[in-house]
């Protein structure tokens, strides 16, 4: 077996396959198969560095078992585990927090979706509930929708008031 190291001219991604130019001998490999670690799939980009290990029966033979930090690939974390992807999220976990960092996030589910916490919980499903001692809601218009019809939060409050005004209270808000 023969480990050699070279930099990724070519992806393949419905394949799981790249292309590598070794530097050593100015030579490039066919396409060679991405090892699958746990079964994640994570391809390299064209100019990464990677290893291979290639059988003895000839270098077409061969896989990448994955690139590699130095030579200008640092690690962007050197705690816990980080998982980037494709430079616009990443996810780390360190001591038992964990973060989810992206510009869009979208949780698919065929029920329900749960996310709880030591003191809160939301069910988002055909029935949503929100348990928490203490919600806020923050926006410039909040509009409420049930099988009754819908209100927004300024016309529920109008509403309020000239109760209020017909029964001679003070105004709660």
């Amino acid at each position: 077996m023969a480990i050699r190291i070279g930099r990724v001219t070519s992806v393949y991604p419905s394949e799981g396959r790249v292309k590598v130019a070794y530097e050593d001998s100015r030579s490039s490999s066919l396409p060679l198969p991405m090892m699958a670690l746990n079964q994640e799939y994570s391809m390299p980009k064209i100019g990464d560095r990677v290893v291979t290990l290639h059988m003895d029966n000839g270098s077409s033979k061969g896989f990448v078992m994955g690139n590699y930090y130095g030579g200008g690939s640092q690690p962007k974390a050197n705690i816990g585990y980080r998982k980037d992807y494709d430079g616009a999220a990443y996810l780390v976990c360190t001591g038992g927090h964990y973060q989810l960092q992206t510009e869009q996030l979208t949780l698919n589910a065929n029920s329900l979706i749960t996310l709880k916490s030591a003191n809160a919980e939301l069910t988002l499903g055909v029935e949503s509930v929100l348990k928490a001692q203490s919600v806020s809601v923050e926006a410039d218009d909040i509009t409420l929708k049930c099988s009754y019809g819908e209100i927004t939060i300024e016309d529920l409050m109008k509403r309020i008031e000239r109760i209020e005004d017909q029964l001679g209270l003070p105004h709660t808000i």
